[in-house]
């Protein structure tokens, strides 16, 4: 404080600016000896203008709403009432955004290793972390949390059947990477090793040699990765604005979303938090292992471009069902693999069309090859 010692002392000097001055505070300066006090005024100060909105939901059924400050390994600080408080991560069982963000679609989708999904824009790979451009922001993550990238057709829905269609219809047996390009019969699988992706074009390398395929044949890309164990229980359930997905350890601030320590996502990307999830898993945010649909006029779910009309869709939560769920057509089978402790699984099957509903539908549901259910639904 020397160096001050020789300004002016006809007005005092301002104070600092920062978290700890709010409405109504006191404020005391010593400069080269002497004493200056005021009083500020203004609003408060406690966390970034734009820092997300969340409501907090207990363990033991309280809800805090406040704004977030930062959520780590320690628990969750959030700015309410004026102060910061932590609420300890045993105690939590849900952080929501409010309000919550409009949801989104991509052009492509990343499927990871465990069944979740992100949808981006674009989609870049030069053999480091694997980038997903968005509206938000861009989504870091390593290649080999990744299994599959899909370019999502238009009007997919939530769940993206649509642009994902292909995978039911892989190899039963994969030795090596595959491309996925267009053909007259829906797809073709090339055998390769993948080695990069622009926006151009995507580099494999086939009998030796590197070939860049351009993008613009390309539907998929599907990695060589051992066999799928789907998401583990006990795990953080991440809703994003397109995109679900699962991670052992969360940190979150108001510059981003970083999970288990190397998968970066923008921080407005953010939905939902849900540590009681961790216990469930839900079909609809899982692609289907196996998906096959046969419409009643059979030959209309085989024509390029109209396949993925008749494909399970996705709902949200609010279009008349309390929790997402998928709308699916008569005539359709389809498989998801399971985490192998799984105990439970509880449904609530309907007529989309509610009271409109025409017909009757039987609908059955088997666990490992095992019938659990058979009903009409009229």
């Amino acid at each position: 404080m020397r160096a001050l010692s020789d300004q002016s002392r006809s007005a005092p000097p301002a104070p600092p600016a920062g978290p700890s001055w709010a409405e109504g505070w006191p404020w005391c300066l010593v400069v080269g000896g002497t004493l200056w006090c005021g009083f500020v005024a203004g609003a408060a100060i406690g966390v970034a203008a734009d820092a997300p909105g969340i409501r907090v939901e207990r363990s033991d059924g309280a809800v805090v709403n406040g704004a977030l400050v930062r959520l780590d390994g320690d628990g969750l600080c959030l700015w309410a009432e004026g102060a910061e408080s932590v609420i300890p991560a045993a105690e939590i069982r849900v952080i929501e955004r409010h309000p919550l963000p409009a949801p989104g679609a991509g052009a492509v989708r990343l499927i990871l290793v465990d069944g979740s999904w992100i949808d981006g824009d674009d989609l870049a790979w030069d053999g480091g972390a694997v980038v997903l451009s968005r509206p938000d922001g861009r989504v870091e993550l390593p290649v080999d949390k990744l299994r599959s990238a899909a370019w999502v057709k238009p009007g997919a829905g939530a769940t993206g059947a649509a642009g994902v269609a292909w995978l039911s219809a892989l190899p039963e047996t994969v030795e090596s990477d595959l491309l996925v390009v267009a053909s007259g019969e829906g797809q073709e699988f090339v055998e390769c090793a993948i080695k990069g992706v622009n926006a151009d074009t995507v580099t494999v390398v086939l009998d030796e040699e590197t070939i860049p395929v351009k993008r613009s044949k390309v539907i998929g890309i599907h990695w060589l990765r051992p066999e799928a164990k789907g998401p583990g229980v006990g795990m953080v359930a991440v809703d994003l604005v397109g995109g679900a997905v699962r991670a052992k350890r969360v940190e979150w601030t108001p510059d981003r979303l970083l999970l288990d320590g190397d998968v970066r996502i923008p921080e407005g990307a953010t939905v939902r938090l849900d540590w009681a999830a961790g216990r469930t898993v839900s079909l609809a945010a899982l692609v289907p292992e196996k998906l096959e649909v046969e419409p009643w006029f059979g030959a209309l779910g085989k024509v390029p471009g109209l396949e993925g009309y008749f494909a399970p869709r996705g709902i949200a939560a609010g279009d008349g069902f309390s929790r997402p769920g998928l709308v699916m057509r008569p005539r359709t089978v389809a498989v998801w693999r399971l985490p192998a402790d799984s105990r439970r699984l509880r449904t609530t099957i309907a007529p989309a069309a509610g009271p409109r509903a025409a017909g009757t539908n039987r609908v059955s549901v088997a666990v490992d090859d095992r019938e659990v259910f058979r009903g009409e639904i009229d």
